[in-house]
């Protein structure tokens, strides 16, 4: 299946499958390799409908039959880590491959892009001035960059509750200072309203 309407012909996504599987974030998660395998070899046989997570969890990933996917997550934070391997081997490992494999998100379904329409079009582009950065090439995604992990963001959040309970004593002790150093009786109360 091909995102651009072109057809990839099997083998080719079959190359591109052996060497993404040989590349480092690949190698060292052997879930996430047999994950990838099982996607695009059922895509390639025809059994793309038939991706879902109960069949990937059961039959790549090694799970019981008695797994729920309206339960357990494993299989959509699998399909997160998946694709932030495949965006890390595209652009850092991109050599040799010809295929663009995708799994998009809200599915499982692997599309398949040939590469070099994407590196035709960089090769005809006018060379950019010095100091300028060169437009975005068509059909490719922009590599984005995590800003904190989720055990960075708990820090924060960790950070900020203890500022603001540091501030609620503070403010606590300020007001129970002053009501007890100069406290109004009632009666000075009306006596000063009238």
């Amino acid at each position: 299946m091909s995102v651009t309407g072109e057809e990839v012909p099997a083998d080719r996504v079959v190359e591109t499958l052996e060497i993404l599987l040989r590349a480092p974030p690949f190698m060292r998660s052997p879930k996430l390799a047999r994950f990838l395998r099982f996607v695009v070899e059922e895509e390639l046989a025809g059994r793309g409908a038939t991706i879902k997570a109960y069949t990937i969890a059961t039959q790549a990933l090694g799970r019981g039959p008695d797994f729920d996917p309206s339960i357990d997550p494993s299989v959509r934070v699998e399909a997160g880590r998946l694709r932030r391997a495949l965006d890390e081997v595209y652009a850092q490992h991109a050599e040799g491959l010809e295929v663009r494999l995708i799994v998009p998100v809200g599915g499982y379904r692997p599309r398949f892009t040939p590469l070099e329409s994407v590196s035709a079009l960089a090769e005809d582009a006018p060379m950019p001035e010095p100091g300028t950065l060169p437009p975005p090439v068509p059909g490719t995604r922009r590599a984005t960059v995590a800003a904190l992990t989720p055990r960075g963001q708990a820090a924060i959040i960790a950070l900020l509750a203890a500022i603001l309970l540091v501030l609620c004593i503070d403010l606590g002790l300020t007001l129970s200072a002053r009501m007890a150093g100069s406290a109004p009786t009632p009666r000075e109360l009306v006596v000063r309203g009238r």
